[in-house]
């Protein structure tokens, strides 16, 4: 009995001295891995997340959004021009004479994939290399000169672009007076399509008529009070008028194919402006003398032409 107890004591002993070593063990194991945690340093943070699908959808949807108000702001700044040019175009149809303002110049929209305002952050920085032009290129030019006169004129001097096709004017009109038996003015330039009305003036009758190759018409006879005659001239030349009445009333009507044309000043000069830009065909032209045609080449930098017309005796 007393061998056993002794026997069952020294089991107990051996086994708690096993389970000391392995909790020894155990402690010097967790001791080494914190050491080497620590020796590693912290752990590393995990990667954010990559980018949605939609995030690059979303910038091109905001891109496409500033491309657009870039545009509109393009289109409200063409309507404000439009609108600019046809008030001026409907004052110059009151004058007679008058040349017809230029086209307002197109903008340019913005380019596919260009941020907005690119273009104009370019230009001010002086034409950056890459920077496009905002507006297009220069499409016309003015032209100067001089005409010489030689003899005296009986009517104004006057110079026009001779090959610059345009359609006739419509709606427009001019008057000539019967008065005082001769024709006021007696001098006249009108653009092809123009209606020219010759109101009689006098108490007698007159009747306005032309053999012109330009335009042959005659508006048979009527006095003062009576509805005047009226034709619309609608070929380029000139036309000169009569009446078989009154050998003394003569009149010459210099019809223009386009609305490129200017009065020659006293001093001899003129200008025209706004003209179209490559080879240009000009006529000097004033009653009682035969036209002067002069070849320019107009560029953006304009160009300058000289004439030399005689008045017959």
């Amino acid at each position: 009995m007393k061998s056993r107890m002794k026997q069952g004591s020294i089991m107990n002993s051996s086994s708690h001295s096993s389970i000391r070593i392995v909790a020894a063990a155990l402690a010097a194991l967790a001791a080494a891995g914190t050491s080497a945690a620590r020796a590693q340093g912290p752990a590393p943070v995990p990667p954010r997340a990559a980018a949605q699908p939609w995030d690059k959808d979303i910038a091109a949807m905001k891109q496409q959004l500033d491309e657009q108000r870039e545009l509109i702001m393009r289109l409200t700044e063409m309507e404000e021009q439009r609108y600019q040019y046809l008030l001026k175009l409907v004052h110059a149809m009151g004058r007679p004479g008058a040349v017809p303002p230029p086209p307002p110049p197109a903008l340019q929209p913005p380019a596919a994939g260009a941020p907005a305002g690119t273009a104009e952050r370019d230009a001010a920085k002086g034409g950056a290399p890459g920077a496009r032009a905002v507006g297009p290129r220069a499409t016309s030019g003015d032209i100067t000169g001089r005409v010489d006169l030689k003899g005296k004129a009986q009517g104004p001097v006057y110079v026009y672009v001779d090959n610059v096709k345009a359609a006739p004017v419509h709606g427009r009109g001019v008057e000539i007076r019967q008065e005082n038996k001769a024709f006021v003015p007696a001098s006249l330039v009108v653009q092809r399509g123009t209606r020219v009305t010759f109101p009689n003036m006098d108490p007698v009758y007159h009747n306005v008529f032309s053999s012109s190759a330009t335009q042959a018409f005659d508006l048979g006879s009527y006095r003062q009070g009576d509805k005047p005659g009226a034709v619309t001239l609608n070929k380029p030349g000139v036309v000169e008028v009569f009446c078989n009445m009154h050998s003394q009333m003569r009149a010459a009507v210099l019809v223009v194919p386009n609305g490129y044309y200017a009065k020659v000043a006293p001093d001899g000069t003129f200008r025209l402006e706004n003209v179209p830009l490559g080879a240009r065909r000009l006529v000097a032209w004033t009653q009682d003398a035969t036209p002067v045609v002069n070849n320019v080449e107009l560029t953006a930098h304009g160009a300058e032409a000289t004439f030399s017309l005689q008045v017959a005796a």
